[in-house]
């Protein structure tokens, strides 16, 4: 059963990068790395009390919880690789 999120960490990492650089448009000023990473665990325990309320089978919660934990770390590594690289990360 194919329940989770997109396999390719490639294309998460491509996917944040392409999201920073666009939403950099609208940064004036600069991020720091531990407001990126505060937003992340936000999102990510979230999504994962979200997944717990699904009606699922254990075993498939969990895979889709490490799915979804790959996805959110490939996808901010681009985010901040971008920022930094636009300079707009402390």
């Amino acid at each position: 059963m194919n329940i989770g999120y997109q396999q390719n960490p490639f294309g998460a990492y491509f996917e944040g990068a392409f999201r920073a650089a666009i939403a950099s448009c609208f940064i004036g000023g600069r991020i720091s790395e531990q407001q990126i990473d505060f937003v992340k665990e936000v999102v990510s325990k979230f999504r994962e009390a979200g997944i717990d309320h699904m009606q699922l089978p254990d075993s498939d919660k969990e895979e889709l919880k490490r799915q979804w934990k790959q996805w959110l770390d490939a996808t901010t590594r681009g985010i901040k690789d971008e920022l930094r690289g636009e300079g707009k990360m402390i």
